[in-house]
């Protein structure tokens, strides 16, 4: 980038305003891990809290397509909604400043592609390291480092056992906005994907 030139994203110039926003919200996103999807079949709405692990605005998740209605909806509806946010207590009027949050419009999909899955590999390990073992094995990826080969040995890797339809989700963001009740009451601020 150019000295005193702003930065560009998808041939937009932000201010620095919005270039500070939306410093914020990744910041959210990154520091938070779970989110909730809702995806709707059928003209029947559902909503399921999920661990997620993120690259930029775009979201990786882990669900099993043959038991999870999110997933089945997902099949046939690739359009969802998503919000990331905490559980506030509410003891005061002035409690309703607190509220942050993330809020997005985006399609998701099942990712079958080697590549994808590979990618989201990497970004969910990074985020969730002791997944590793059983990504690997799930998804044939890679060999398992010493220390891994060690932990299964000695049987010291704690028994967790998912099932091996399990499948990686993408969740791709076409508008994201901010909630943040002390920087603008009751209006969420749309931040440039």
């Amino acid at each position: 980038m150019l000295s005193g030139s702003s930065p560009c994203f998808f041939g937009k110039h932000l201010g620095e305003n919005e270039v500070e926003l939306r410093r914020i919200a990744l910041d959210y996103v990154k520091r938070h891990n779970t989110m909730t999807i809702a995806t709707c079949a059928n003209n029947l709405p559902w909503a399921a809290t999920v661990f997620y692990a993120s690259e930029d605005f775009v979201l990786y998740f882990i669900s099993n397509p043959n038991v999870a209605v999110h997933c089945k909806n997902i099949a046939q509806n690739k359009i969802v909604s998503v919000t990331i946010s905490e559980d506030y207590i509410l003891k005061s009027i002035s409690d309703w400043r607190k509220i942050k949050g993330i809020q997005m419009e985006a399609e998701a999909e099942m990712l079958k592609e080697r590549k994808d899955i590979e990618r989201a590999f990497l970004v969910y390990t990074k985020k969730f390291p002791f997944t590793s073992l059983y990504l690997k094995k799930l998804f044939s990826i890679g060999e398992y480092t010493f220390k891994e080969r060690l932990l299964l040995k000695l049987k010291m890797v704690p028994p967790f056992s998912p099932s091996l339809d399990n499948r990686f989700y993408r969740v791709l963001p076409k508008r994201v906005f901010l909630v943040d009740n002390e920087r603008s009451f009751e209006r969420r601020i749309e931040i440039p994907v």
